[in-house]
This record gives C-alpha cells, structure tokens and sequence, in this order.
C-alpha cells in the first residue's frame, strides 16, 4: 500500500481524480489517499518516511534539493502536477505611495517556500521600487485562505482565480499594471508530485505505477477541458478532498473554467518561468542564491517522462533521477543548532515522533515516561497533559459534529421533499393557469409590463409569448380606461380587486374587441402582481338585450289587461244599484288590493326597461316640492300596514326643492317605503326630510328583520333576493332596490345602507337640492 498525502487545494487534482478513476489499480497499484491541512505536514511525513508520496510546493522540493542529505532522508522528484498563470489580487487598487513603512503588512502563501511568495516579493520590487514596505507571509491552509484575505492588514494574495475561485471578485493588478513581472504570461510549475528516500529505495515498481497513473490523470483533465462535456464529471464525488468548495462551485469551476483549457495540468514544466523569480531571491534555510543555470538540472523531468511513455511499469530505481537524486552541490543549513545532551536530544527524537503520527491522523500517540523527577520526564508529562486535554476537546467536537450531520440530514430530507412539493405545485398552477378557459394576463404591479399570458389569452389577443415581452397592459387596454381606478408603481401594501365592464382592448391585427376585465393583486415573491381576467362580453350583452325585451314585451303585454281588470274592478266598486253584502265587500277589496300590487310589479318592470334604455323623450323634468310626493305614497300604501303593530314616524320638512321626474322620485320612496312595511312586522317605521350641507337628505328606517352583511353589497344588484326563509313568505322580484339605485344616480344623488341583521335598516339618499327660481 503506497500512502500519498494530498492538501485541498485543487493543484491536486490529477491525484484525486487518479485515484477516483482507479487509474491507480490499472497500472497494479494500490493506493490510500489522505488530506493534509498544509505543506508543511507532507514534507514532514515524506522526510520522515511515514508516507510515500505526497503533493508539495516546487520551489519546496528546490530547496530540499540543495541540502545534504542521505538517501532515506531525501525527497525524490515525480511528476509536475500544476502550473499556475500567477497574478496579484487585493480587496483594493493600491498605489504604490500608499504603501507606508510604518505598517506592517502580512501576505497569506501556501509554503513559505512557494512560487506564490517569491512572486509576491518580485511584484512589490517592480510596482514600489522605491518604497519597500515590511511584510509578513504566512502559512495557510486553503480553507482559511479567504478568511485571511479579508482581513484589514491584509496586504493581498498572489494566486489565480482557478485555485482561489473568490479572487475573481477582487482586484486584479495584471489588468492594469504595466510592470515587467506581468507581461511574460507563462504558467509556473507550482506543485508536484514527490517521493520519499524510503518509498524508492523499497518499492520502486510501485513507484512507477503511481507516476503513470497520475500521468493518465492529467491527459483525462487535459481531455476534459477541451471536450467540455459535463459526463466526465457525472460519476465524481469530489467534496470530501476539497470540502471548502460547494458542490455547485466546484462542478461549475471543473466544467467550464476557462484556465483548464490553459494547460494549467501539466507533466511538461517550464523552467524558464522561474527565471524572473529566482533571480537575485534566495532560500531562507541555506542561504544560497538559485541561479536559473542551478536548478535546470533538479527540475529536468526528460529522463522521467521517456520512461513513462511505453505505459508499461518499470524499476525507477535504475533511472539516474532517482539514483542520485538532489542538486550537484550541497550546502548545509546554516540555521540549525545541533545540541549534544542526551536528554534533550532523547526529548527532541521523541517529540518529532509524536507529531508526525499526529500528522498522519493518530491524535492517541503520547511521549513514554517514568517515575523520575527528571525536566525532561516533566516536560514529558505535561506535554502528554496537554494532548489529553486537546484530544478529550477534539472527541467533543466530532460528537457536536456528528450531531449537527444528522440534523443536517434532517433538514436536507425536509427540504428535497419541500422543494418536490413547490415544484409539484408550480407545476400544477402554471398547468392551470396556462389551460384555464378564462383568457388571463400575468401583469407587474409596479411597471404594468405583461409577464405572461395564458394560451386563451394569445388565442383570443393574436400577441406570441415574446410580444407579450415587449408590452404592458396600457398598450393592450385602450385609451385611459384603467388609469383613473389603478395607478401602477403606487399603493403596493394594499390588496387590490377591479372589475372594469365593456373596456375595448387593441389586438395584434389593429381591430378593437369589448370585453371585461378584472384585476385581481397576488403576491409573488417579494413583488406584487395583478392577475387580469378577459372576458370577452359580446355574450353577456346579447342576454341582457334579450333579457330586457322579454321584460318589456312581457310588461307590456301585461298592462292592458290590468287597465281592463282596474276598469271593471272600479266600475263594480262605484255602482251602487249592486247591493253588496259585507263578504261582497271583503271580495272586492282584496282584488283591489292585488290589483294595485299588480300595476306596481309591471310598472317596476317598465320602469326597469325604459331607465336601462335610457329612453327620456317622453319623460318630463321639473322642480317640485318632494314632501307632497312622499305623503302621497305614505297614503297609498297604507293598506300594508293594517293587521301589523307599527308606529311611524315622519319629519318632512317643507319648502325643499329637487330637479327631476316626479313619478321616478315616487318609485324611489315607494321602493323603500314599501320594502320597510313589508320587512317590519311590528316596531317603528320612519321617514325624514331634512337639508344638510346644501343637499337634501331622505331616510327611511325600520326595525325590521335587517340584511345579512354577507349580502350587504349584492341588494342592489337586478333581480337579487336574499336567500331566506322570510323571503320566500314576503315575496317580490328582486327589483325594487335596483331600480331604486339606478334612479337616484340619474338625479345625481347617492344612496348608502346601514343594517343589522334581526334590528333593521336605515336607507339614506342624498339629493342636490334645485332653487325654485332655476
């Protein structure tokens, strides 16, 4: 089993998608990948032989190179994995004289030996050459890369937006700067794939196996970025090697990232791109200038690469790369400081060992002790302490996570079922909404644009869904028939219901069509809509036509039978050679009685017609006083009266005027009056006349059975009986109120209505009042 320990960032790729692909069994090789939080760690564990391979920093594996070390100590180069089209981003565009000395800066980098950090010193040479500034790099696992950024005294990052998906939302220096570190373009090897002195000199066919496998990893990233087909990426679950990556993120950034068809996977290195940051740079370690003539040789991957070229597994052993291994010239660090006591020296061997298990994962490893008193005993124990006490706080956390998994799976289960039932939903509503047989119109409330517009209503307008794009709702419903009631952009609290009769809208073919329309708010999302219902009224118009005649012929018809019958019915009544006994009498006087309620049910109706055709030639328009008229009508249908216990209540005041009909004012106050003896079987029943502000106002009340609320706005409305029981007992047409309404709006007053139910009702009608001189 060959151990290969990678970081999340996505320079390790090849590795991941080696592994995930099972290039790594083709070639006969068995492999165990691990994530390592940094650098660092990998070249820890690869020095001290406790992984075989690992993923490490370029400039890392040079300096490693220039060291003097044995074979088992040595780190072994493999394969080139990524080379970076470095630049340098910040959360800001900086001048170089705002940078100022007495700031300290930091700069987050993956290593401290890394391209990213001698990039970093190499661009503020060029762009402040004149004002150099302190900086402070550190080290910094990918997850905490943006985090760091952020930060106020963070001076910038050099990465590439491939690595660092957030930097494409920041500054980038390359756009706008002209210094000579931007203008070569070429990519740096960043990272490759490197062994350990152990790893080589114990299994070197296995070697092999895991160089050609990542190798036929990059050829299939290679082959991916130039197919763009999403089916390469279908079968990957990539989130645990890079879990600060969303899923969608990293699909999106693997499918269609326009970097990866730069060759930023890649075996075949360019040294040359090295040569403006090595020069005059140094390691921090060896203190040794690089010069480009210095390190062609450590970063000549030919010998490497011929070997691969067959696919075929081979002994890396016998290849001088791995033979010799290192730089020509060794240099020793000269920051090391040997110290020769046993006891620190044990504590020193003891401590390392520890750290690199903890580094591969074994957070149980612990110093041994004894009984002693010695310091480094106590050292021991207390640094034994402090992993007791770290890894008790650890256990803690995975329960805390392990617990917040499962609600989270909870939580998602929820919400796949809530977003199935949305989108069962929006389906069912768009279904209906696109085959209901009422043309309708999805409308902005705030602009009037047309959002949508369901198949009845293209069929029955001729617009197409991208016409309908392009308009708003005043563009189809002609002139300014909507504006006066519905003001768009305005008063989007309030829910809103209009229905707008005989509106003439325009269709695509120029003609006009009369319809109704309706206009109905709905709230979707955090905007208002209006949901606008067509109906076209050709239909409606021709029934109420219809509807009218008949009432006309009917009421006409009618009439001149009910003069023969009055005729007669008087002609019995005044002759008084007929001698009539007390039941005679009673006789007649109930077919007078019915008689009259008759003529009044077929005046109704003629006056129904006639108001609805607004036929006024024979009509007469005077000034009268309306007192007497009102008494009149009290005297006439008095005879309601009788067998009930009422009281009345009249306050006429004289000497008021109205414009108008008279026999139409009568057929008001006999409506009200007559429906307030008919509604009230005992109590008061009172009629008033009164001026207030200018106007002349009439009330009619009753203790009567009152109206239910739930019909209070339909009374009006022709040929409408509240649905009750009394009702069925009382009788009637359903006409009076109408006609009753119809007339006071043609003398230009208005009628409002205050009931409840079992108490009674007050109607009021308020009428201008007309100068007898006019």
């Amino acid at each position: 089993m060959i151990n290969i320990c990678i970081t999340s960032r996505l320079s390790s790729l090849p590795i991941v998608i080696a592994h995930k692909k099972g290039f790594f069994e083709e070639f006969d090789t068995q492999v165990s990948l691990h994530v390592n939080t940094h650098h660092k760690g990998i070249l820890a564990l690869l020095e001290a032989g406790r992984i075989e391979a690992g993923e490490i920093p370029t400039l890392a594996y040079l300096q490693e190179s220039f060291l003097k070390k044995s074979k088992i100590k040595r780190i072994y180069k493999g394969l080139f994995l990524y080379h970076s089209p470095l630049s340098f981003y910040s959360r800001f565009r900086f001048r170089p004289e705002d940078l100022t000395k007495n700031k300290a800066y930091f700069i987050p980098v993956p290593h401290i030996n890394s391209v990213e950090r001698l990039f970093t010193e190499k661009f503020l040479e060029e762009y402040a050459p004149s004002n150099p500034v302190k900086i402070r790099f550190t080290d910094t696992p990918s997850f905490l890369e943006e985090k760091e950024f952020l930060k106020p005294s963070c001076l910038g990052l050099a990465s590439d937006p491939f690595i660092s998906p957030f930097l494409k939302n920041y500054h980038d220096f390359k756009e706008d700067s002209e210094i000579p570190i931007f203008q070569s373009g070429n990519l740096v090897p960043s990272t490759l794939l490197a062994f350990s002195g152990d790893a080589i000199l114990k299994m070197g066919r296995r070697a092999s196996g895991v160089l050609l496998a990542v190798k036929k990893a990059i050829d299939y990233l290679k082959e991916a970025s130039q197919t763009n087909s999403s089916k390469l990426w279908e079968d990957l679950n990539l989130s645990q090697y890079y879990p600060h990556l969303r899923a969608g993120e990293l699909k999106s950034i693997l499918f269609s990232h326009p970097m990866m068809e730069k060759g930023i996977f890649s075996y075949h290195g360019n040294i040359e791109a090295f040569s403006p940051l090595i020069k005059d740079s140094y390691f921090r370690l060896i203190r040794r200038v690089m010069t480009p003539e210095a390190i062609a040789p450590v970063l000549d991957f030919s010998e490497i690469l011929e070997a691969l070229e067959p696919k075929k597994l081979f002994d890396v052993r016998k290849l001088n790369s791995f033979k010799e291994g290192g730089a020509a010239q060794q240099h020793a660090p000269s920051l090391i400081n040997y110290r020769k006591l046993n006891a620190i020296r044990h504590l020193i061997v003891d401590v390392n060992s520890v750290t690199l298990d903890i580094l591969q994962g074994n957070f149980q490893s612990r110093l041994n002790t004894d009984d002693t008193l010695l310091l480094d005993n106590r050292v021991k124990m207390l640094i034994n302490a402090m992993l007791d006490s770290f890894n008790s706080t650890l256990e803690l956390q995975k329960e805390e996570i392990a617990e917040l998994e499962n609600l989270i799976s909870v939580l998602e289960i929820k919400l796949d079922r809530s977003a199935v039932d949305l989108q069962y939903s929006e389906e069912k509503y768009r279904y209906l909404f696109e085959f209901s047989r009422e043309a309708i119109a999805l409308v902005d409330a705030d602009t009037g644009n047309i959002l949508e517009g369901n198949y009845q209503f293209r069929s029955i307008t001729g617009y197409t869904r991208g016409d309908l794009t392009k308009t708003t709702i005043e563009d189809i419903i002609m002139g300014d028939q909507i504006s006066p009631q519905l003001r768009f952009g305005s008063d989007l609290s309030q829910d809103t219901m209009l229905s707008l009769p005989d509106v003439d809208i325009l269709l695509k073919d120029g003609s006009k069509l009369s319809v109704d329309v309706s206009f109905t708010s709905i709230l979707l999302s955090p905007k208002k809509r209006y949901q606008v219902q067509f109906r076209p009224n050709l239909e409606r118009k021709e029934q109420e036509r219809l509807q009218h005649e008949f009432i006309s012929n009917v009421s006409h018809e009618l009439r001149s039978p009910m003069t023969n019958i009055r005729g007669y019915l008087e002609f019995f009544k005044t002759d008084k050679t007929l001698a009539y006994n007390a039941e005679h009498k009673n006789m007649l006087e109930v077919i007078d009685k019915n008689a009259k309620r008759l003529s009044f049910l077929i005046e109704n109706m003629l006056k129904l017609t006639t108001s609805r055709e607004k036929d006024e030639q024979d009509e007469v328009v005077e000034i009268f006083d309306p007192t007497p008229v009102i008494e009149d009508v009290i005297h006439m249908n008095s005879h309601l009266a009788k067998g009930k216990q009422l009281e009345w209540e009249l306050n006429l005041k004289k000497g008021l005027f109205l414009k108008g009909i008279r026999f139409e004012f009568s057929q008001i106050i006999t409506n009200l009056y007559v429906n307030a003896l008919k509604y009230t079987f005992k109590g008061k029943v009172s009629l008033s006349l009164t001026e207030t502000n200018g106007k002349i106002a009439i009330t009619v009340k009753d203790t009567g059975i009152g109206i239910d609320p739930n019909y209070k706005n339909q009374i009006f409305d022709r040929f409408f009986r509240i649905p009750s029981s009394d009702n069925k007992k009382i009788g009637g047409t359903g006409l009076g109120l109408s006609i009753v309404k119809s007339l006071v709006e043609k003398m230009g007053g208005e009628i409002f209505v205050e009931s409840k139910q079992g108490e009674g009702s007050t109607f009021r009608i308020l009428l201008p009042k007309s100068n007898i001189s006019s």
